[in-house]
């Protein structure tokens, strides 16, 4: 029978990067996970986790709701609004020792955000090196997948555990280029001595991964047409396009879609818009 387990919809990065760390100088001890909204978390309270009889737990990130990114063992679970004084002081002593930048059990969520009922104790987190969709997770009230259209996080769902095999494979594009572009922030946030130390030992030749994408069969008409009515001109600026094309000596231009097809537009001509490269890129990351 395949054993129940719990998705977490978007936990702070830090936090667990946090855990991460100090698991590996701790080995053997247990962290906190503590989800702010007040309701229970009825699978762990209606039969509590052990460390004998752990329940997985799933979870995506506060900057990334649609991909499972990592998983842990919870051991045990606490309601906090029971914990005693002298007990809440002992965790807290725990908390401080290895999470410091969690600080604290905290009771409430902040400023009229209600209170915190849930405390988790986990231990083996992991980060896959393959993050996968949350929509491979079945949730165990219907039978169904999660949803992947999510913009808002907090909450849980109660999924069935998953096989090994749907944890493996390549890497989703999307999720790989995510990664990068936080990487690269993160790494503008420290010191460039620190980034020049990190250079002198850092791999030369980059490593090779396998990733896989999700395409669309568009209509080539679409695409004609509107680089007809376009006759050249970038529908952005107005000005001519940048270069002509090597292949056919025609004026390069870029398909953009005013809604993106990930996002359910249509391939249509009225969604559609012929851009110069410059403005193509500033549309998206401008």
């Amino acid at each position: 029978m395949t054993k129940k387990a719990l998705f977490l919809n978007g936990v702070y990065d830090d936090v667990l990067q946090e855990i991460m760390t100090s698991q590996t100088a701790h080995p053997g001890e247990v962290f906190f996970i503590q989800p702010y909204k007040s309701d229970r978390i009825t699978l762990l309270a209606g039969a509590p986790p052990s460390l004998e009889e752990p329940v997985r737990v799933y979870m995506s990130t506060t900057y990334d709701l649609k991909h499972v990114r990592y998983v842990a063992e919870i051991v045990h679970w606490e309601d906090k609004r029971l914990i005693p004084p002298d007990r809440l002081t002992q965790l807290n002593d725990q908390i401080k020792r290895l999470q410091p930048k969690e600080n604290e059990i905290y009771m409430t969520a902040g400023t009229g955000r209600g209170e915190c009922t849930n405390l988790l104790f986990i231990k083996d987190l992991r980060q896959f090196p393959n993050p996968f969709s949350v929509s491979n997770l079945t949730k165990t009230s219907d039978g169904q997948p999660l949803s992947s259209n999510r913009n808002r996080s907090g909450g849980w769902s109660y999924v069935f555990e998953l096989p090994s095999s749907t944890q493996s494979g390549p890497i989703d594009k999307d999720v790989f280029d995510e990664d990068f572009e936080v990487k690269v922030i993160q790494s503008q946030g420290i010191s460039s001595q620190s980034r020049q130390k990190r250079l002198a030992t850092a791999p030369k030749i980059p490593e090779k991964v396998r990733v896989e994408s999700t395409a669309f069969r568009r209509n080539p008409d679409v695409v004609a047409e509107v680089l007809a009515r376009a006759n050249g001109y970038c529908e952005k600026c107005k000005l001519p396009a940048p270069f002509l094309r090597a292949r056919d000596n025609t004026p390069y231009l870029e398909m953009h879609h005013e809604k993106t097809l990930a996002q359910g537009g249509e391939d249509t001509v009225e969604n559609a818009l012929a851009l110069c490269p410059n403005c193509h890129r500033r549309v998206h990351f401008g």
